[in-house]
């Protein structure tokens, strides 16, 4: 099993969420389908650059929003498990250090929601104490297999779950307004 894991925030809301798939392969395939599938677009060569690099939540939320769509139905052909969790920024103090511990505490209800063994892989923050107490997780939750960061751009189901996020993050704060929710509602849980 293979959890890919990524987060996002906005003026309310810290989310993290993970992305489970049986096969990281799976993830690889429809990535190039979704890839090839859209290969043809009518967009300039440079956008067309820009957006084949890395498919960002942000452009395709902004001004791809039919990309988006077709993205996330490639994904679910996979029969993939979204386990998301959340925190409400409910102050203004919400600091490095408060959105670390949020990050690993919210990561932590989502890793008890796996009961088989699980490869995680997180996008990376370049934060080496950070990224060394998330590696840490590993001594503490006996269902983790590994775990490593890894640059979202180098990885295809960081690049799913980036716009997963961004899903997530629209429905919780309620700006939803293309109904993408919907789109993955059926397998995705809150914990």
């Amino acid at each position: 099993m293979y959890l890919f894991i990524d987060e996002t925030e906005n003026n309310d809301w810290f989310i993290v969420a993970g992305l489970l798939v049986k096969n990281k392969k799976d993830i690889v395939l429809a990535y190039n389908h979704f890839k090839k599938s859209i290969r043809n677009i009518p967009i300039d060569s440079r956008a067309k650059s820009i957006l084949f690099t890395e498919f960002k939540s942000t452009l395709l939320d902004r001004k791809y929003k039919k990309l988006k769509i077709k993205l996330l139905e490639e994904l679910s052909n996979l029969n993939p498990v979204v386990i998301f969790s959340c925190y409400y920024k409910d102050d203004s103090s919400f600091t490095q250090k408060s959105k670390e511990d949020a990050y690993i505490k919210l990561l932590s209800k989502i890793i008890l929601e796996i009961k088989d063994r699980v490869n995680i892989i997180f996008d990376r923050f370049n934060k080496k104490d950070f990224e060394n107490r998330i590696i840490g997780l590993s001594k503490e939750f006996v269902s983790i297999e590994t775990i490593m960061g890894i640059d979202s751009h180098l990885e295809e189901g960081l690049q799913f779950i980036d716009n997963l996020c961004s899903v997530i993050r629209l429905y919780k704060s309620n700006s939803d307004k293309y109904n993408f929710y919907t789109m993955i509602e059926k397998y995705s849980t809150e914990v």
